[in-house]
């Protein structure tokens, strides 16, 4: 239940920050009219990630009974490029998220182009989310579920709390703890479902890649603050 209630609450975080930055900006720019299309967006893509994770988890349950190591090794190693994408895609975004998001409102313009883009900010998460969460398959699945439910929870409850507070100070940080915290689960991910997938290797498998994975894609992700750290040396 942990492990999924960490990540629901990461990848939700994620999904409120994005969506309350959509929302300030419109109020802030006098378009509270658009700020329903937001809303609908967001039910639209919560509802599809609920639909999508039962249906997923329900035939991964089947699957997982007719090969549940296999199963739970490619799910596994699929997470964890998942979470290399949104490393390679952190990086490429400007240094300003809440600006890189504001960029993208600017582009969306009409109501349906912002239902588009908060569904689109929601579903990529709720993507992201059901492939953790089939890693734990095995897992009671009321256990998961609860988890996952509780993350969310949290997650809108910070997310509210954050842009009552100080929102421009706080979220690029926020935004690269969460990629941290990311990478360490991406890390434990890859390095169990190799030695799931090549179980002659044991250990060693299961511990070179989880720190292979994990050095490459904490040294991409901070590339920049390294840059930073480097000069003033």
């Amino acid at each position: 239940m942990i492990s999924s209630l960490v990540l629901s609450f990461r990848e939700g975080l994620e999904a409120v920050l994005v969506i309350g930055i959509i929302l300030t900006y419109l109020t802030q720019n006098n378009k509270q009219k658009l700020v329903k299309y937001v809303y609908w967006g967001t039910i639209l893509g919560v509802l599809t990630g609920v639909i999508g994770g039962y249906i997923g988890f329900k035939e991964a349950k089947e699957l997982e009974e007719k090969g549940a190591d296999l199963f739970e090794a490619i799910m596994m190693l699929v997470s964890a490029g998942l979470i290399g994408y949104f490393v390679v895609w952190m990086s490429k975004q400007n240094k300003n998220i809440s600006q890189s998001v504001r960029n993208s409102v600017d582009k969306a313009s009409t109501g349906f182009g912002l239902l588009v883009l908060a569904f689109l900010s929601v579903v990529r998460e709720g993507i992201e989310l059901i492939a953790f969460i089939l890693t734990k398959v095995s897992a009671n699945a009321s256990n998961v579920a609860l988890g996952a439910a509780l993350g969310i929870i949290l997650a809108v409850i910070i997310g509210y709390l954050i842009f009552k507070t100080s929102l421009e100070l706080n979220l690029k940080i926020i935004f690269k703890i969460l990629g941290i915290i990311l990478i360490f689960i991406g890390a434990e991910l890859f390095g169990e479902g190799m030695a799931k997938l090549i179980p002659s290797a044991g250990e060693l498998l299961e511990e070179g890649g989880s720190i292979l994975f994990g050095a490459i894609a904490m040294i991409y992700f901070l590339k920049d603050d390294i840059k930073k750290l480097l000069k003033r040396d």
